[in-house]
């Protein structure tokens, strides 16, 4: 296995992010300033200036570096599961563990984010394309393996868009109103709708009915 040697400027750029990861999940992005950073790392602020432009500039690469970690998680649950249809569930119930756990993390900025969608419109738009491709592969799988209907290309990305524009629906909304932990099972009853709707000749679950899939409930 071969060591990654950073150079100064990488090194220094760690700590940066490292130090503003810290701060901005203690204090949230707007009471977080330069000045703070640069203490933190113990760095000038013309130091600091040197790597990054703006705070907002540091706030973009921490954030990127979570959202890839996010989607990081999110694919290797992805492949672990055998049928297109766990892949599907894992792909929303992964990636809501993971917000979740992130929310935890970063209360203060989940809530500036929510007053202030665009300080990450850009990235989530960087992301999106990564979400729509592992989606859109998940189906090819289920197609490919006689679970989901043959449908045409055209109604494959159609299909895959309405899908992650659905699950973010749901993700918001768990975050927005706190209730992730209680919505194990109605989470599992979307699930259903969205699985069966795709699926030769599947029934959808009753609401009352709980999932015996394994690995599949919210922590």
């Amino acid at each position: 296995m071969s060591v990654v040697i950073l150079s100064k400027d990488e090194l220094i750029r760690v700590e940066v992010l490292k130090a503003s990861r810290t701060l901005f999940q203690r204090f949230g992005l707007f009471k977080t300033t330069m000045e703070d950073i640069a203490k933190a790392v113990g760095k000038g602020k013309s130091t600091l200036y040197y790597y990054y432009e703006s705070k907002d500039e540091i706030f973009d690469a921490v954030i990127r570096e979570d959202m890839q970690e996010v989607f990081s998680l999110v694919k290797a649950a992805v492949e672990k599961a055998c049928t297109a249809e766990e892949k599907l569930r894992m792909f929303t119930i992964s990636k809501i563990r993971a917000i979740n756990q992130k929310a935890n993390l970063y209360g203060i900025v989940f809530g500036e984010i929510s007053e202030n969608p665009q300080l990450i419109k850009g990235l989530k738009k960087n992301f999106e394309a990564q979400e729509l491709e592992l989606l859109r592969d998940i189906l090819v799988f289920g197609i490919n393996n006689h679970e989901f209907k043959r449908i045409t290309d055209q109604d494959l990305d159609d299909l895959s868009h309405i899908m992650l524009s659905a699950t973010r629906g749901i993700e918001m909304g768990l975050l927005e109103d706190c209730r992730i932990k209680k919505m194990g099972d109605r989470l599992e009853v979307i699930l259903d709708l969205i699985c069966h709707g795709i699926k030769s000749g599947g029934r959808i679950q009753e609401p009352g009915a709980r999932s015996q899939k394994p690995g599949v409930g919210i922590q």
